[in-house]
């Protein structure tokens, strides 16, 4: 599969954002707010919902590293532009004695080798550009979680992945991992639906749906979106969703 290079002129819409994962959860609700508040939206993902006219859509499987690596990012005018590392699989919740071969591979190669490559893409493709790049991490990434093995381990390396490239201080870079927290996706409904008996802790996710503890797709893109607007007053690299308020 051969990526067509697109170049933008950025004369028009002067917000540039790229986003993988946008068929849904977080990454559509993301999507479909920064469009509304202007932005150029570009978005990767295996199927879409979204129609807008500033909406380019490409279908990519971002576990299949072939067409990672073909993927050309846009040539765009603008100044500034955003990339969201946003796409993850919760994958396989199994204990790990139990995991298939095939799995490990596809959770690894979504979660942590698909966003590194972007993420080296996003600084070569725009070197003089003033660059914001968020990683979606999870608070999986400091808690070993049963039956969470390559969830939680290439969670933990995206936040070390993002501390790495803050450190090397690229130019017009800033680099920030969120972890958005308990949201209401459908990462959540597989979480529920897993046997009891591969997954000790399913009564505890089970009871943050049904005593309303999730946070709405809405309300993360909104906290999201703040940290976007105002990325100067964080001073660390890993944020979380929780400590942002809107009020």
């Amino acid at each position: 599969m051969k990526f067509k290079i697109k170049t933008i002129d950025a004369d028009q819409v002067q917000k540039v954002a790229l986003i993988t994962g946008t068929g849904g959860g977080i990454g559509k609700a993301t999507a479909e707010l920064l469009l509304k508040e202007g932005y150029l939206v570009f978005g990767y993902s295996r199927t879409n919902k979204i129609n807008h006219p500033n909406f380019n859509f490409t279908v990519i499987d971002l576990s299949d590293i072939a067409q990672v690596n073909e993927l050309a990012l846009p040539m765009i005018k603008s100044d500034n532009v955003l990339l969201i590392n946003n796409a993850a699989t919760i994958g396989s919740i199994v204990p790990f004695d139990k995991k298939e071969t095939s799995d490990i591979i596809n959770e690894y190669n979504l979660n942590l080798v698909s966003p590194t490559i972007l993420c080296r893409k996003f600084i070569t493709t725009y070197p003089d550009k003033e660059k914001l790049l968020i990683n979606i991490g999870s608070g999986a990434a400091n808690s070993p979680i049963p039956s969470w093995s390559t969830y939680c381990a290439t969670k933990a390396a995206l936040d070390m992945l993002t501390q790495v490239i803050a450190e090397e201080n690229h130019k017009n870079l800033k680099v920030f991992s969120v972890h958005p927290g308990i949201v209401d996706t459908n990462m959540q409904k597989t979480i529920r639906e897993t046997e009891k008996n591969l997954f000790p802790l399913l009564s505890k996710f089970t009871a943050y749906h049904s005593q309303n503890e999730l946070e709405t797709t809405s309300i993360a893109a909104q906290k999201l979106h703040y940290i976007i607007q105002n990325s100067n007053e964080f001073t660390k690299n890993i944020l979380s969703i929780r400590d942002v308020n809107l009020k």
